[in-house]
């Protein structure tokens, strides 16, 4: 196996080719974004803030890096008065339940839970999972975070609409997005004709119905008009002074055996990285570290250590369990 001189994707990995001086086909499109800046940032949001006595704005936060960093951006240099929106997926770590009350207590941020009542998130899951099985671990990667993105959109929107705030701001950051890779190859959808001939159609309807109560649940995830701000597009994303800035000032932390300080929130990110690895050859975590090499936001050194590790820490068997408390069959993880 070889690796992009200028990043780490792996030759092996699907879509990625490289030329005659070594260099992947994302390094090659790769071109840096500037941020529009502070004060283009304090513009757009005038309006939507001015003249509103209470909190005047959401954040929502998974008790992970990126939004805990926004929060206190929103919080400590824009001066504004925002409330905490989190969403109690069935999935968040242990650590992310210890940071969500760090980093809202700390700088006096009001937190506010969204979830479901039935586990809903947790029974999406597993049915998209098995329902996905048949067609390979690409169809299952790609879709396991539905129902989490889902559960975080619309409960802020309906928290937004309850209380009378127009603007949310956002926690994502492109540098990390696999958009970029996975846009090198085509994606195959399985016709509804093979899907209805699958033994796994069962799994089907069971996801829709249980996407279906999620949805009544939760209420509408349209934002009617709500003014919707991603930090990173205005602030520059940068690790080392976000993560610096979270633990000096928030309190925010990761467990002592973490191998990197991102998506430590979420305990589908091992399943996730292992699915992905079997269905392109690259790892999501090894894909963001990539990205952050590429545009010099790491070190490459420092990310083919921590690849390194990120593989010989996965244990199968830890997965095989984890698959089992979902009512999985451990089968289905070959």
């Amino acid at each position: 196996m070889k690796r992009c001189v200028r990043c780490i994707m792996p030759d092996t990995a699907k879509g990625i080719t490289l030329d005659a001086l070594g260099i992947c086909p994302l390094c090659h499109a790769y071109r840096e974004v500037e941020p529009r800046g502070e004060d283009a940032l304090r513009q757009e949001i005038l309006p939507f803030v001015k003249d509103i006595a209470g909190e005047n704005c959401i954040v929502p936060v998974s008790g992970g890096r990126d939004s805990a960093y926004a929060l206190y951006y929103v919080k400590k240099v824009l001066g504004l008065k925002p409330l905490a929106v989190h969403n109690d997926n069935d999935f968040e770590s242990e650590i992310a339940k210890k940071n969500l009350e760090a980093i809202t207590s700390s700088i006096q941020v009001p937190l506010v839970r969204v979830q479901s009542k039935r586990q809903l998130h947790r029974k999406v899951v597993a049915e998209k999972y098995k329902m996905n099985a048949p067609f390979g671990p690409g169809r299952i990667v790609e879709q396991t975070c539905e129902a989490c993105k889902y559960g975080f959109e619309s409960g802020s929107y309906n928290i937004a609409r309850q209380r009378g705030i127009k603007v949310i701001f956002w926690g994502d950051s492109n540098d990390e997005s696999t958009t970029p890779y996975h846009s090198l190859f085509d994606h195959e959808e399985p016709s509804r004709l093979r899907r209805l001939l699958s033994p796994s159609v069962v799994h089907l309807l069971k996801y829709k119905y249980y996407f279906g109560r999620m949805k009544k649940e939760y209420g509408s995830d349209s934002p009617l008009g709500l003014k919707e701000i991603h930090l990173y597009d205005y602030v520059r994303w940068d690790q080392r002074v976000i993560v610096d800035t979270i633990q000096s000032e928030l309190g925010w932390s990761v467990p002592e055996e973490a191998v990197t300080t991102w998506r430590v929130d979420c305990t589908l990110v091992p399943l996730v990285n292992f699915l992905s690895e079997k269905a392109y050859g690259v790892s999501k975590l090894e894909i963001g570290f990539s990205n952050m090499v590429r545009a010099g936001k790491m070190d490459r050194e420092d990310a083919l250590q921590k690849t390194a590790l990120v593989k010989k820490n996965t244990d199968i068997n830890q997965l095989r369990q984890f698959l089992r408390e979902l009512g999985i069959s451990p089968q289905l993880l070959e």
